[in-house]
């Protein structure tokens, strides 16, 4: 490149537009306002106060976090423990091979019951928490 074709390229970039010029900015160019300004995010510092009131002191305690955390822990060890040694490995997939359909569906269903009992026993301790707080 020549050293004039930079500076003719220079001198387009820092004249100002006439308003009659093809790269005018035009209505289709400005921005349109959202359609839907509940979604558009408030500005900083304007939050919503009503709905985040809480009473002094200590934060509740996420008990559903705790304890699915503490299942998820439990089943990854207990995987852990099986895979770490070839005949904890050999045995768990012997017993796997000895199931029939019917006990397959059998443990299923256990496990399902047991995701729908700790699910309500967690919904218990949350109804007994908010409970607490509001009363």
């Amino acid at each position: 490149m020549n050293e004039n074709a930079e500076q003719g390229r220079d001198a387009d970039r820092t004249q100002p537009v006439e308003s009659g010029s093809p790269t005018a900015p035009t209505a289709s160019t400005v921005p349109l306002p959202p359609a839907e300004p509940w979604l558009t995010p408030a500005p900083f510092g304007a939050a919503d106060t009503a709905g985040e009131a809480r009473p002094a002191g200590r934060a509740p305690v996420r008990w559903g976090g705790v304890v699915w955390g503490a299942l998820l822990v439990l089943f990854a060890a207990g995987t852990l423990w099986v895979l770490s040694a070839p005949s904890r490995l050999a045995a768990w997939d012997l017993w796997v091979s000895t199931l029939t359909t019917a006990t397959a569906w059998a443990l299923g269903i256990a496990v399902v019951g047991m995701v729908i009992v700790v699910s309500g026993l967690l919904g218990a301790i949350r109804s007994a928490q908010r409970r607490r707080v509001g009363g």
